[in-house]
């Protein structure tokens, strides 16, 4: 039997507060992000011990210790390949900590096919208005951006093709990611330093962050990738929130407002989950 793990990280500080607050909640920003975290915390802690799976939780810079930009805090992730303490796993599942699991699903079951990495790509997003969150498609010079940016790192642009919906750049969303073992240990070998991607060139922060960083190694060293049902990394964009709480495996609440409704959402106990009962205490979850 694999021996797998999920990994999850919150670290805020005093550059998050600098964006201001959130429509909707009293508080700073980083309190709103501490809130959402415990929640998701508790939420795949009760969801690992269901799956046999180990949880490890963070809340402190390891792969990015001394660098002070928000934009670095996204960039912890690489921990997933960097960080031996995960050598003892077969199989790793990265989860944002703005994520409340809504499945009894095991998510690594879908790893069978034997693939490196298994996610869903941003253009492959469906929302109510039909649209991704593939900005480089859209009008404006933003792919013109991120083609100089990968230019800089010699990584190639590899366009997205049928059966997936076709894009100009394979960009995936690295909020739900499916690691092996090997994959993690080609990436440590192989990637470029992620303080490279993140501090070389004038570009937006959607171009400098892990997002494109990741996506783009993986294109670049021919990593083997598996697309997955958006309904593992969903977001409530659905019509209703009963067709949201419906459909979505692992519910994500990206931006900000979203944020206060996941908070919302799980004090009125909205998730299937919910239902079996009182909450998991914390004894299996790690703190490196």
């Amino acid at each position: 039997m694999s021996k797998n793990v999920i990994f999850q990280y919150m670290i805020t500080s005093k550059e998050v507060d600098k964006r201001g607050g959130i429509k909707g909640w009293d508080g700073s920003r980083s309190s709103l992000y501490e809130e959402v975290a415990k929640i998701s915390r508790e939420s795949f802690e009760k969801y690992a011990e269901r799956i046999d799976a180990s949880h490890i939780y963070s809340n402190k810079r390891v792969a990015t210790e001394g660098h002070g930009c928000s934009t670095s805090l996204l960039h912890e992730c690489a921990r997933v390949w960097l960080d031996p303490i995960f050598d003892e796993y077969d199989n790793l599942l990265f989860a944002d900590t703005d994520i409340v699991v809504n499945t009894d699903e095991n998510i690594f079951d879908l790893m069978e096919s034997g693939a490196d990495v298994y996610g869903v790509l941003e253009s492959d997003f469906v929302t109510a208005s039909g649209g991704g969150y593939n900005s480089w498609d859209g009008p404006g010079d933003t792919y013109d951006n991120f083609c100089r940016k990968f230019s800089l790192h010699d990584c190639p642009i590899v366009p997205v093709m049928p059966p997936n919906r076709p894009s100009k750049i394979t960009i995936m969303n690295t909020g739900v990611v499916l690691w092996t073992k090997e994959a993690r240990l080609r990436a440590r070998e192989l990637f470029l330093p992620w303080e490279e991607w993140c501090y070389t060139g004038d570009f937006h922060m959607s171009i400098m962050n892990d997002q494109p960083y990741i996506s783009a190694q993986l294109m670049k060293h021919d990593f083997d990738i598996e697309t997955i049902d958006q309904t593992w990394n969903d977001s409530p964009h659905y019509a209703s929130e009963e067709e949201f709480f419906q459909k979505a495996r692992f519910c994500h609440y990206t931006g900000g407002e979203w944020k206060v409704d996941m908070v919302r959402h799980w004090n009125d106990r909205r998730y299937r989950t919910q239902r079996e009962g009182d909450s998991v205490k914390f004894s299996r979850s790690l703190f490196p």
